[in-house]
C-alpha cells in the first residue's frame, strides 16, 4: 500500500510543478548561439519621412539550455566608445525577436540621449542580452556589432499660432495650439476665429524662436532661427472663422476662410438629463464631431442644443421624430416646430454627432472587463501578451493603477489583440506629456489608425485613473 501511495505522489508532482511555474515555462530553444544583426550597416535618417522605418534589429532566440524556462530579452545601444552602462536599454519581454526604429524616433533618441549634433555621422554599437527565467542562470550576451547613423535637424512636433490676429495675441506663453493631422507627417491644422491683423507660427510655448514665417508668398513658409532672419508675417484682412493647414516637410501653408464648424459647443438635453443642458465633448482630432457618453438609464426623448439653456435656438434633431438608437442616422437642424427628438431606451450609451456629414451614432456601451498598460514606459514594455493589467473598481467603467513607470511611451489596450489592431485608448496628440489632471483620450478601434502615445519624460511612481465611459485619464506622478 505504501508503494502505491509513493507512486501516486510522483505521478501528480509534475502536474503540480507545471501549475505553479506555468508562466516561466517555454519549449526547448535548442542550442543556437545568441546573435543579433541590423537590416543596414549604415543609415542616413530621413527628415522627410519621419514615420518610415529607418532600421530593424533582429536576433536569434539563444538557448535555454534545455531547462524549459522562458527567456527575457534586453536590447542595448550605445556609442562605440561606451560600455552600455549609460546607453539605451530596452526590455523587450519574451518571444520578441526584433526591434525597429522609425526615422524621427531614432533621430530624437540619439540626439536627446547621446547629445549628438544634427547632420553628424556617429558609430554606435549594439547587442542583445537573453536572461533565462532563473536566478541560477547567467545571462547570455550576443557579440557586439556596430552601425553608422547620420542624424538630421529635428522638425518640431508642436506648432502654435501667435499674433494680433490670433485669439491670444502676441503672448508666446498662451499661443493657440495647432493639431497634428492624422496620417500626414509634420502636418498641422487649426480652425477658429481670427481677427484682422497678422500672425506667424512658433514651435514652443514661451519661445519666439525658432518660428515659421511667411515665405515668398502666402502659400509658402520660411524657417526663422535668429533675430537677424526676416520676420515677415501672414496678414488677415477680414475677421472670421478660418482653417489653417500647414505642412512642415513641403513648407506649405493654406489659409481658408469660412470652412470651420458652425458650432464649437453643443449640449445634450432631454429626459435622461432631467431636461438639463449637458455639454458635449469636442473630438480632439475633428472639431466637427461631438461626443456624449453617459448613463442614460432614464431613457426617453432628447435633442442637441446649440445655445446653453435656450429653447428658442437651433437644435440638432432626427429627420424623423422619435427615431430610436442606431448608427449612421440622418440628422437635421432647425429652431421651433416640429420639435423632433430622438427616443431611446434606458441604457448606457456612447453618442457621436458629426456636424459635417450630419450623421449620428447612438450606441449602447458594454464596458471592457480589463485595461492594460503597454509601451516601453510600462513595467512589461511592448510585450502585448504580457501587458500590465490595471485594477478594477466598484465602478465597471473605471480602472486604477499605481506603480513605477520608466521614461518612454505609453498607451492602453483593452483586449491585448496580438495583431495590434484591437481596441486602444491613445493620447490626443503625439508624444503627449501627462498633465497630472483629467485629460481626454481617443478611443481607437481598430488600432490601425493614428497612434498617438503619452511620453513619460521622468521615471518614478505614478498613479493612473482611467474612465472608459467618459474616455478620460489622469496620469499623475507621485
Amino acid at each position: 500500500m505504501k508503494i502505491y501511495k509513493i507512486l501516486s505522489l510522483f505521478m501528480f508532482l509534475p502536474l503540480f510543478l507545471s501549475c505553479t511555474d506555468e508562466e516561466n515555462t517555454e519549449y526547448n530553444k535548442g542550442d543556437q548561439p545568441l546573435e543579433i544583426s541590423a537590416s543596414k550597416e549604415s543609415v542616413k535618417l530621413d527628415a522627410l519621412n519621419p514615420n518610415s522605418e529607418a532600421i530593424k534589429f533582429i536576433w536569434t532566440s539563444g538557448t535555454n539550455s534545455g531547462t524549459g524556462l522562458a527567456i527575457d530579452y534586453t536590447f542595448q545601444l550605445d556609442k562605440q566608445d561606451g560600455n552600455f552602462e549609460n546607453g539605451i536599454s530596452v526590455d523587450m519581454g519574451r518571444n520578441v525577436y526584433e526591434k525597429s526604429y522609425k526615422n524621427e524616433e531614432l533621430n530624437d533618441l540619439i540626439i536627446d540621449k547621446f547629445n549628438i549634433s544634427p547632420n553628424t555621422e556617429t558609430t554606435f554599437q549594439y547587442r542583445i542580452i537573453a536572461q533565462i527565467a532563473s536566478d541560477a542562470m547567467e545571462p547570455q550576451i550576443s557579440p557586439v556589432k556596430t552601425i553608422i547613423v547620420k542624424s538630421h535637424k529635428p522638425i518640431t512636433k508642436t506648432l502654435y499660432l501667435i499674433g494680433d490676429a490670433t485669439p491670444n495675441g502676441w503672448s508666446a506663453d498662451d499661443a493657440a495650439e495647432m493639431k497634428p493631422v492624422t496620417n500626414t507627417p509634420k502636418a498641422f491644422s487649426w480652425t477658429g476665429a481670427l481677427s484682422a491683423g497678422e500672425f506667424k507660427l512658433i514651435t514652443s510655448l514661451g519661445e519666439f524662436l525658432p518660428s515659421y514665417n511667411k515665405g515668398e508668398n502666402d502659400t509658402k513658409l520660411a524657417f526663422r532661427e535668429s533675430d537677424s532672419d526676416p520676420d515677415d508675417k501672414f496678414i488677415i484682412t477680414e475677421g472670421g472663422t478660418y482653417t489653417i493647414n500647414v505642412n512642415l516637410i513641403s513648407m506649405a501653408i493654406s489659409i481658408t476662410k469660412g470652412e470651420g464648424p458652425e458650432f464649437t459647443e453643443l449640449w445634450f438635453v432631454g429626459n435622461p438629463t432631467g431636461w438639463n443642458f449637458k455639454p458635449m465633448t469636442v473630438n480632439p482630432l475633428d472639431p466637427f464631431v461631438f461626443h456624449y457618453n453617459d448613463d442614460l438609464s432614464a431613457g426617453g426623448e432628447f435633442k442637441v442644443g446649440t445655445v446653453e439653456g435656450s429653447w428658442d435656438a437651433v437644435f440638432f434633431r432626427p429627420s424623423t421624430d422619435q427615431q430610436s438608437e442606431g448608427v449612421n442616422l440622418d440628422v437635421d437642424k432647425w429652431a421651433g416646430d416640429p420639435d423632433n427628438k430622438w427616443n431611446i431606451s434606458g441604457r448606457v450609451y456612447k453618442i457621436k454627432l458629426d456636424t459635417r456629414d450630419m450623421k449620428i451614432d447612438i450606441v449602447p456601451f458594454t464596458p471592457f472587463t480589463m485595461c492594460y498598460l503597454v509601451g516601453d514606459a510600462s513595467p512589461n514594455g511592448w510585450d502585448i501578451g504580457n501587458a500590465t493589467p490595471m485594477t478594477t473598481t466598484s465602478d465597471p467603467y473605471k480602472f486604477t493603477w499605481i506603480g513605477t513607470l520608466n521614461t518612454g511611451e505609453l498607451k492602453f489596450t483593452l483586449d491585448k489583440q496580438d495583431d495590434w489592431n484591437g481596441a486602444w485608448f491613445i493620447a490626443d496628440e503625439a508624444d503627449k506629456n501627462p498633465t497630472g489632471d483629467v485629460e481626454q483620450m481617443i478611443y481607437n478601434y481598430p488600432g490601425a489608425g493614428v497612434d498617438y502615445k503619452w511620453k513619460i519624460t521622468e521615471a518614478g511612481t505614478y498613479s493612473i485613473e482611467l474612465d472608459q465611459l467618459k474616455e478620460t485619464v489622469i496620469i499623475k506622478k507621485q
